[in-house]
């Protein structure tokens, strides 16, 4: 299985999704895997919907997501994977799936929830599972653009978030 992308992002499959990263990380399928998301077939239904020409889309919950990147059939595909939150990725490590970076894309702002930057709020379970994430060796990104700088997020996590780790 060749994963190209590891993205965090509420709004799940977008314009930017659509036009900016698939260019830059062409992929053979777009995985969405939450869950929530999974068992919501109006969701379903429209995220299937904005598929761009040539891409096939799979929304799984996380145990379906980790059993299809690793079946061995799938090992040619090039998957670009969302979750919804970083409790998501957490749960697809859990399961097995083997990723070496997750870029923090678009999370809104929700009660109790803290800035992180201009397009990135994040709540103290999220704060927790990207710790747990950092801990287990991922490297922590927060691009809203695929030119965006890919530096190392943790430490300014460790700064802004301290209170919560």
């Amino acid at each position: 299985m060749a994963i190209s992308h590891v993205r965090m992002d509420f709004r799940l499959i977008h314009g930017q999704i659509l036009v900016a990263w698939n260019s830059s990380y062409p992929s053979d399928e777009i995985l969405v895997c939450n869950d929530k998301v999974a068992t919501d077939p109006m969701q379903v239904q429209l995220l299937k919907a904005v598929a761009p020409s040539g891409v096939k889309v799979r929304i799984f919950s996380l145990k379906d997501a980790a059993d299809y990147i690793n079946n061995p059939a799938n090992a040619e595909k090039k998957l670009f994977v969302i979750v919804k939150y970083a409790e998501d990725a957490v749960g697809l490590m859990d399961y097995g799936v083997k990723f070496d970076t997750i870029n923090l894309g678009n999370q809104a702002f929700v009660r109790g929830a803290e800035k992180l930057n201009k397009s990135v709020y994040l709540t103290e379970p999220s704060v927790k599972a990207i710790k747990v994430l950092h801990d287990r060796g991922l490297t922590i990104t927060a691009r809203m653009l695929p030119q965006d700088s890919s530096a190392e997020q943790w430490p300014t996590l460790q700064k802004l978030f301290a209170k919560w780790l």
